[in-house]
């Protein structure tokens, strides 16, 4: 794995780590995140061929590779958010990539399902598209 690739990955995981803890004492997950965005319809939005990195993906998370440093992750945090609770996750420190990081990103919710989405780019759009991707597929 090329070095860039790795702290990319790394930097993704650091982001929404604060998510994952308290996505660890949801349901599981009903819903898998390389199903709900997959690399074909990630590769359509962003421009560029991606395949899932079958390595680093889990239950809950995606990662697309594409050429050189470009990439992304999808994450599903909680199928059973409400409330307070709903709203604590969206707004909670680390819900959006760190200044100069590189990435792009942040925590949605789509009905009672909370989940995070980062990408190597500077295009707001494609981000928008990628959110408004996953909202549709996990209605």
């Amino acid at each position: 794995m090329r070095l860039s690739k790795l702290i990319f990955v790394v930097g993704a995981l650091v982001v929404f780590s604060t998510l994952v803890v308290s996505a660890a004492s949801a349901a599981p997950i009903g819903k898998e995140p390389c199903k709900v965005l997959t690399a074909e319809k990630f590769s359509e939005i962003m421009g560029f061929t991606a395949t899932i990195d079958k390595t680093a993906s889990t239950q809950m998370t995606c990662f697309y590779q594409g050429p050189e440093d470009s990439g992304g992750q999808f994450m599903i945090l909680t199928q059973t958010a409400s409330g307070p609770q709903a709203d604590a996750m969206l707004k909670r420190r680390g819900s959006t990539p760190p200044p100069g990081s590189g990435l792009i990103g942040g925590a949605y919710r789509q009905g009672s399902i909370i989940f995070s989405v980062s990408v190597k780019s500077e295009d707001q759009g494609k981000l928008e598209a990628l959110v408004a991707e996953i909202k549709r597929n996990l209605k």
